[in-house]
């Protein structure tokens, strides 16, 4: 059946042809959901016969007739008013439009070449490339739209590109982005263009401040991909060996890079990667790159612009591994781990009480001037060189196991050097999450022990931007010191007088980037999951579990309770579940821990989790202890308590209770006569600091000589046993063991019932 006419199909014609193209730009919006509407009766075929098929056929015609006349009309206004309307037509139209798109292609191209406002470029270039995507599975349509265009409109986007001064940077990545999504669907119409792409593009692959040209990390990222999509037009199967090209080009110029920008430093560093550093003149700044070479990237001079370059090679090589490629490719692993040990290996092992003179062997004919750049470069390269790593290994996955320790070592280097700069903290709990995600559970103790730094990093970030943890403050030097130190005057901050006492300022300062405090919280939650947690020390853990309880985090509580902590000798500390029903008391798998989660009833038992066939079997042996009674139970009960004396009521003095045996002796009692004892409560015996392991408080279990023989318990109906002392209990411990002995002045005070059952056995022994 087909669709009926929408209103918003009238609507669109009667705009589209009364109004004056000058005003149709703020109707635009409505014009565009209008489009949207018309889905159903522009993605069909109708049929001219039918009456209701030929008025919406009709209008349909029109409405295309109508953005033809706007495309091919003399007004900006209008033209720019029917590329949008073409863009949204397309989108929605599929077949049944892209059939008769072939004028208006025509129409966006002359947009594109001729003095269109930036604008109506920009959105042209958008759809001619949304138009070329959506026929690629048309063969047809590819002859009849794309072949005969497409070389123009990629010389239209070159000369674009190379009008830098005149294009705006948002252009230019359009036009990138638009080029390095064509370029793997039609690489040999491309391939005559691919020279003149790589020189427009050249300024925008690793920009410097010494380039007369602002260049927006959006820009750079688009063209680096365009330059890497370019080996798709290699002929034949050699679309490896290009690519494999490119990392080779881009590897040296970043050693060669880094042997202008490091020259200050007496490195350490021994190249694995058949890549080594060469001895470099001191006289000078520091220079590289060339200008009339339309292989190589434009020159710079300076360490902070050698080092913003080698920070734009860092991010080439991610491009490299991020972009999809023609065939299976070789990755130089070593490589990249080389040019990542280069820099890792500058740092400081000790920053609060090193300086970097202190820390490196630097070269004495290099001024101090170019040494304070150089330091106040390292973090940006440390970041650019983590960044490498972590896309390295969210690439490589599990193929990264095998350097997960070198890669262990180069980020706590880095880490601890850089301490300090947020932005180091935040790649590195990133790098540290997708380590730990591949091989967390396989590290070794002394791998953990090395790790101990970032995580109390990692807890204390979350801890001060939850505002828990404050900031150390300073004490202000009192008047004595201060003559002391030869000072007359004491320097003090005036507002702090002002100041209530009470009052609680926000420090902003302490506040986390959203992205920051994404990474970390993420980080703490894999701390529990994926690593072994008997490598963790028992501070660091409780401190782990401390920050999951003070910032609320979900995953991070939830891992802690799945993955409990013992220490090295099996001990047990407590779960924070708790905290986690207190904090989420709906999450949806609060109810499976509340019916999986069984802890023990004997302090100290390494059993926290029972599985529900353990459970039934539990069951169903206490059915069994119910109705199995027989007489041999009732003489063990007489023959345990041969050691202790009754007096004339027939009842067990309580001085001699402690010879009765061990409590685990007990019987077990119905579910009715057991107590509701909290299970988190504070155990008897036990130091209540938060996180103390749980100690066992009950002597260890004897076996008797009659073990093997021994029968099941008989139930002992006893009243009130929540109020008699942990002494008596274990009166009645002793009346179930297998020892048989006789003692006529043996007494208890257990119950007024057992007092009746002994006395009930010692008449039918009399009787017999």
């Amino acid at each position: 059946m087909a669709p009926s006419c929408p209103p918003d199909l009238r609507v669109l014609c009667r705009k589209l042809t009364s109004t004056p193209p000058e005003l149709l730009p703020q109707q635009l919006p409505a014009l565009t959901h209008n489009v949207l509407r018309c889905k159903d009766v522009l993605s069909v075929q109708h049929d001219v016969k039918a009456k209701e098929d030929a008025s919406i056929s009709a209008l349909v015609h029109k409405l295309k007739r109508s953005i033809t006349t706007l495309l091919d009309g003399r007004n900006r206004e209008g033209r720019f008013v029917a590329v949008v309307l073409i863009k949204a037509i397309v989108d929605v139209g599929g077949w049944e439009i892209l059939r008769t798109v072939g004028p208006w292609v025509n129409g966006l191209l002359a947009v594109v070449q001729k003095g269109d406002p930036i604008a109506s470029k920009e959105l042209a270039v958008v759809a001619i490339t949304r138009i070329y995507i959506l026929v690629q599975p048309y063969q047809t349509l590819i002859r009849e739209v794309v072949t005969p265009t497409l070389p123009a409109f990629g010389a239209a986007c070159v000369q674009l590109l190379k009008a830098n001064t005149s294009t705006p940077p948002h252009v230019s990545e359009t036009i990138c982005d638009a080029l390095s999504t064509l370029i793997p669907h039609h690489p040999a119409t491309l391939r005559p263009l691919t020279s003149q792409l790589r020189t427009a593009v050249r300024p925008y692959l690793a920009p410097t401040c010494a380039d007369h040209l602002y260049v927006p990390a959006n820009l750079s990222r688009a063209a680096r991909r365009m330059v890497i999509a370019m080996h798709f037009v290699a002929a034949k199967s050699s679309g490896s060996d290009e690519w494999n090209k490119l990392v080779d080009t881009i590897l040296r110029d970043l050693h060669q890079t880094a042997d202008q920008v490091l020259r200050a430093v007496d490195e350490s560093w021994q190249a694995t990667g058949g890549y080594d550093r060469t001895r470099v003149s001191t006289d000078g700044e520091p220079r590289g790159g060339a200008e009339s070479s339309p292989e190589q990237l434009p020159s710079w001079s300076g360490v902070t612009a050698g080092a913003e370059r080698l920070a734009g090679l860092f991010a080439y090589l991610e491009e490299t591994l991020r972009c999809s490629t023609k065939s299976a490719v070789t990755i130089p692993i070593g490589a990249y781990l080389d040019a990542i040990c280069r820099i890792s290996v500058i740092a400081r092992l000790s920053p609060k009480t090193q300086t970097w003179d202190q820390a490196l062997d630097t070269n004495a004919s290099v001024d101090r001037d170019e040494k304070d750049d150089l330091w106040s470069s390292i973090p940006n390269l440390h970041v650019a060189a983590m960044s490498l790593l972590l896309t390295m290994i969210q690439r490589l996955e599990s193929d990264m196991i095998p350097l997960v320790p070198e890669a262990v070592d180069h980020l706590v280097r880095v880490v601890k050097s850089g301490m300090s700069v947020a932005s180091i903290r935040s790649i590195g709990y990133r790098v540290l999450n997708q380590l730990l995600s591949i091989a967390g559970l396989t590290m070794p103790k002394i791998i953990v022990d090395m790790l101990d730094p970032i995580l109390g990093a990692c807890c204390r970030d979350l801890q001060q931007d939850a505002g828990v943890l404050k900031p150390v403050e300073k004490q202000v030097p009192s008047s004595k010191e201060s003559k002391k130190n030869g000072s007359s005057v004491a320097l003090a901050n005036v507002d702090l007088f002002l100041q209530k006492p009470d009052s609680n300022v926000s420090d902003s300062t302490l506040k986390l980037e959203p992205a920051h405090r994404q990474a970390a919280a993420e980080l703490l939650a894999t701390l529990l999951s994926s690593l072994t947690q008997a490598h963790l020390k028992p501070t660091m853990r409780g401190l782990i579990d401390k920050t999951a309880i003070v910032t609320v985090n979900h995953d991070a509580m939830l891992s802690s309770v799945l993955n409990p902590y013992r220490d090295q000798r099996g001990r047990l500390y407590p779960s924070i579940l708790p905290y986690f029903c207190r904090q989420f008391p709906n999450d949806q798998g609060l109810e499976i821990l509340r019916s999986n989660l069984r802890t023990s009833s004997i302090n100290g038992s390494s059993d926290l989790f029972a599985s529900f066939q353990k459970v039934m079997e539990e069951q169903e042996q206490q059915e069994e202890n119910r109705e199995v009674e027989t007489d041999a139970d009732d003489e063990m009960a007489d023959a345990d308590v041969p050691s202790t004396e009754r007096d004339a009521t027939g009842t067990i003095k309580r001085g001699d209770l402690s010879q009765l045996g061990p409590l685990a002796s007990l019987p077990k009692n119905s579910s009715a006569e057991i107590s509701q004892e909290n299970p988190f409560a504070a155990r008897a015996g036990v130091e209540d600091n938060g996180f103390a392991a749980v100690a066992s408080d009950s002597p260890p279990k004897r076996k008797h000589d009659g073990a093997d023989a021994a029968m099941p318990a008989k139930r002992l109906e006893v009243e009130k046993l929540e109020e008699r002392p942990r002494a008596t209990r274990a009166a009645a411990a002793a009346v179930t063991k297998p020892e048989v002995e006789d003692d006529e002045d043996d007494d208890s005070d257990v119950s007024v019932h057992l007092n009746m059952e002994l006395e009930d056995d010692d008449d039918d022994e009399a009787d017999e």
